[in-house]
């Protein structure tokens, strides 16, 4: 006989199990806010790092890449900003091992979480409330983020095998003028104050943004692993390549890894394993300096249309200036117009093809652990893992032109070894007695140690342009050298009690006391709480009669106190640094401690209920969390007379806090025959206010310490941190083309262009220009919040048959962006522009748009305001994203099982295909704090690729 048999999964049965700290829990078990994303969901997105391929996939994480250059770290955020001056990237735990997070060395840039394949990993599970994450105690204010990698499976040998190629290119590049409109832009600038032309001949329309940027560029992931295993030992190993080219020019990544894990059980109590992940990653970057001459877009957007890139009549072969007495070619050739461009721009097409900037890690995660069932239900686990990456760089520039003409040349070597090894004693208790209490037991001993070493070597006046490949023993006559060593260890007692009651009440606690050598011996120690509950009402009796319609219904709570600990590692110290005076050694006062410094510390709250409808059809979750942050470290000025360095003391005296709402759904929507289809959502509103700085007095320039971002910004009590700061704009007088601006009291002033000085504006009497009046520092206000308000995702997911299509969309909005390079492409110098400028005030009877002023050459700081924002260029950030959209194709089994294959799958995949935004930007997250200044523009991704399983 012949019996169809259909199985349905029974969520009381299968239930999904959840990494938690130092241990595992069930899904049903959880009182506190865990997102679990499994590596699935996100395995056919090409990605430099995994970062990139978890975004928008959980409510209140905001994963975001701010620039399209390959290397540079994307911007983590989990439930805000929750610090000032203290680091504000979670922890990352991978496999129970912290590692290093950042720029980790080298001249290009290197994301330390590129280093990890994507391809290894088989599950994220994000920590957002403090109940979650205080069991890392100090470290977890920002959020934890831990990841599980692949581990074999008993029986015989599977082999994967995964491949995909892909072409980038950029999402959107700036609308610049050609030769046509620049030539009738440039002179008109002089040619309205009264001077002769600066532009001459149209015989050329370079576009030099195309010069900079990669229309194709080649990205190629490769990726091979092997899992099996006995009754006694279960192994993983793969082997990786990923090759992406950059959309900019003289950008690359090249990695190569290997990881492998095994365990093997000794007898029926014991078991060991380990695991070693090994990576050589390799980035080639260049110089993306915001305000940098030799900066790839501040450059590029800056170039005069009507002069060429190349000069074949010139000793180099490029559009260069004329041989200096110095023996240098000092900027980009004029070419037929009347001044070089301006601002000494260089031939950034030179520079890209002359220079280098290079960094190669070497990397390695290893760990060990041997786990001992002591008796049934007790559990002692010892693991010791280290993470050593060790980073070479290199610099070059050429002596001839650029960056390196003043010094007639650059080598520059630098080299970094980190090394953080951390050991854990875990014991795990678990217990069940009378029937229906549940009770789970953790309690850790933790010990880590990091130490940071870093050299670099500089040779100046170069002996030749052929030494462009390392240092080179007297190929230079200036030599320099430098260096640096730093350390801080932390000790730490962990313990974790929870209790349920026919998996229906839940309570659960932790504690920690962390030691740590970054604050002075006094103050060293700290303890760490955290504290949820939970209550299934869907299992209470009364509940049977819904629960046709309502399949769960839980009630979550949970309250804790998390520290931060990337606070500096000698801040509670006063110290001397080497200061040699003319010839002689000496030392002199660098720092002023304070050995009262203590932690900062967030007291996280967070409610939450989980839903299911119709038989778990539609799953819901809802949050509401609020973080406090207090004893923000922060640098208090103090009188000059006392003699200490900067004239500051660093002090807990800020506040601060973040707070909101969290919306998820899951809905299988249709499940019938050949045909499924799912969606999912999720929602973040957020607010966040500083609420206490010190003596409430303003921080213009906010968290910031680029001198091009910080005069936009400020923290201002009561204010969102890092609000836009500067003047409001009116518009454009129609009688004369000056730019007009409220002051503090709603008045209005112009700035009159041709004297260079400010007059009340009268609307009614526009001409007038008889009242002097100013535009002062007090006239200025808050002009946005950067942090969006609200931000989420929505995810479609379709499988006919053999078919499968995703579509992901990603939006975000509520927060302001100063568009910065918007305004340095209304310059008044001799650049190039935007199209917007096209709409300038030309008379009374064609004023333009009301917005651009008229041109007038030579003052660009006056009529742009160049060292303000004003909301002439303050925009919305409100945007949707197509982030991701893939389709695939699944060979039948039958077809699968004659070529001995146990699935076979082909997709094409689109990645930030499009975006809907009124930001006139190339992308509103393409901010730093709120300013968006430029940046090299981010890249959309065409992709196809197979995946094979033997």
């Amino acid at each position: 006989n012949t019996i169809d048999v259909k199985l349905m999964d029974d969520a009381n049965v299968l239930d999904e199990v959840v990494i938690v700290g130092y241990g595992t829990q069930k899904r049903s078990e959880v009182t506190s806010s865990i997102t679990k994303i499994n590596a699935n969901e996100t395995a056919s997105i090409i990605a430099p790092s995994f970062e990139t391929q978890i975004a928008g996939k959980s409510a209140g994480v905001q994963i975001t890449n701010t620039t399209g250059v390959i290397g540079e770290a994307p911007r983590f955020r989990i439930r805000g900003i929750s610090s000032i001056n203290s680091g504000t990237y979670p922890l990352i735990v991978i496999d129970g091992v912290p590692i290093y997070t950042g720029d980790i060395g080298g001249y290009a840039n290197t994301n330390a979480l590129a280093d990890i394949n994507p391809a290894d990993i088989d599950s994220y599970e994000i920590l957002k409330d403090g109940a979650a994450a205080a069991i890392y105690g100090s470290r977890a204010a920002n959020g934890v983020l831990l990841i599980t990698t692949k581990k074999g499976k008993k029986g015989t040998m599977k082999v994967s095998f995964n491949n995909s190629m892909g072409f980038a290119s950029a999402i959107k590049t700036f609308d610049l003028l050609e030769t046509p409109d620049f030539l009738t832009i440039s002179n008109e600038k002089r040619t309205n104050r009264g001077q002769a032309p600066w532009a001459i001949g149209s015989d050329f329309n370079t576009d030099w943004q195309e010069a900079v940027l990669n229309k194709s560029a080649l990205q190629l992931d490769h990726n091979l692993s092997l899992n099996g295993g006995s009754e006694k030992t279960i192994y993983f190993l793969s082997i990786g390549y990923t090759d992406q080219k950059g959309i900019a020019v003289a950008n690359d990544m090249n990695r190569l890894n290997m990881r492998t894990n095994i365990e093997h059980s000794i007898n029926s109590w014991l078991k060991i394993g380990g695991s070693l992940a090994i990576t050589r990653t390799q980035y080639n970057g260049l110089n993306t300096g915001r305000n940098s001459l030799s900066g790839n877009m501040f450059n590029a957007i800056r170039q005069l249309p009507n002069t060429p890139i190349y000069n074949p009549a010139h000793a180099t072969g490029y559009n260069l200036s004329d041989l200096t007495t110095s023996g240098t070619y000092a900027t980009v050739g004029k070419w037929d117009n009347t001044t070089d461009a301006g601002d000494n721009i260089t031939n950034i097409v030179y520079i890209l093809d002359k220079n280098k900037y290079y960094s190669k890690v070497n990397r390695s995660i290893g760990s060990f652990f041997a786990s001992a069932d002591i008796i049934e239900g007790l559990n002692y686990r010892l693991q010791a893992s280290a993470d050593n990456p060790l980073t070479n760089g290199f610099l070059y520039w050429n002596p001839l032109h650029g960056d390196g003409s003043s010094t007639k040349g650059r080598l520059q070597n630098n080299s970094a070894d980190l090394l953080r090894w951390n050991i854990q004693n875990i014991l795990n208790y678990q217990i069940t007695f009378l029937e229906n209490h549940n009770i789970g037991a953790t309690a850790v001993l933790e010990y880590q140690k990091e130490k940071n070493q870093s050299f670099y070597g500089i040779g100046l006046t170069l002996l030749d342009e052929f030494y462009n490949q390392n240092l080179v023993t007297d190929a230079y006559s200036t030599q320099q050298s430098g260096g640096g060593i730093n350390e801080n260890g932390l000790i730490s007692y962990v313990g974790r009690l929870s209790y349920n009651y026919k998996s229906k009440y839940f309570l659960q606690g932790s504690f920690r006391r962390d030691g740590t050598s970054k604050l002075a011996p006094e103050n060293r120690w700290q303890n760490f709480t955290g504290y949820s509950a939970g209550w299934s009402i869907s299992k209470e009796q009364f509940f049977e009669g819904i629960a046709d319609y309502v399949s769960d219904f839980k009630l979550r709570a949970s309250y804790s106190a998390v520290g931060n600990a990337e606070i500096g590692n000698y801040d509670y110290l006063s110290l001397n640094v080497a200061s040699p005076y003319s010839g002689e050694n000496g030392i002199a006062f660098g720092q002023f401690g304070n050995d009262k410094l203590l932690w900062e510390t967030s007291a996280k709250l967070n409610y939450g209920a989980d839903l299911a409808f119709l038989n778990n059809k539609v799953k819901l979750n809802v949050e509401y969390f609020q973080n406090d942050i207090d004893g923000l470290i922060l640098a208090v000025p103090v009188a000059p007379s006392l003699g200490i360095p900067n004239n500051v003391i660093k002090k807990n005296i800020g506040n601060m806090y973040n707070k909101g709402f969290e919306f998820a759904i899951d809905i299988d929507a249709i499940h019938k025959g050949d045909f499924n289809w799912n969606v999912s959502s999720n929602l973040t509103l957020s607010e966040n206010k500083v609420t206490s700085i010190p003596n409430g007095a303003d921080i213009v320039g906010g968290t910031s310490t680029d001198v091009n971002i910080a005069p936009n910004i400020i923290i201002r009590q009561g204010e969102s941190i890092n609000s836009l700061y500067g003047y409001k704009y009116w518009g454009v007088n129609p009688a004369n083309g000056n730019p007009v601006y409220f002051k503090a009291d709603g008045s209005l002033v112009q700035g009159n262009l041709p004297t260079g000085t400010y007059f009340v504006f009268d609307p009614a009497n526009p001409s007038l220009l008889t009242t002097a009046a100013s535009l002062a520092t007090s006239d200025k206000d808050i002009l946005g919040n950067t942090l969006p308000t609200y931000y989420g995702a929505f995810t479609n997911r379709f499988v006919y048959k053999n078919i499968d299509l995703s579509i992901l969309f990603r939006f975000s909005g509520g927060n302001k962006i100063f568009n910065s390079t918007g305004r340095e492409l209304m310059n008044q110098n001799f650049n190039n522009n935007s199209t917007e400028i096209l709409g300038r005030w030309q008379s009374v009877t064609e004023p333009g748009d009301g917005i651009t002023p008229r041109l007038w050459a030579s003052t660009n700081t006056f009529t742009n305001l160049t060292s303000h924002a004003s909301t002439r260029f303050v925009e919305d950030g409100d945007f949707i994203s197509l982030d991701n959209v893939a389709i695939g194709y699944k060979l039948p089994n039958s077809i699968s099982k004659k070529l001995k294959l146990e699935n076979l799958r082909f997709y094409v995949q689109g990645q930030n295909m499009l975006i809907f935004t009124k930001y006139k930007g190339l992308n509103p997250e393409m901010e730093t704090s709120g300013v968006d200044l430029n940046g090299t523009p981010r890249a959309k991704v065409i992709s196809m690729g197979i995946n094979v399983n033997l």
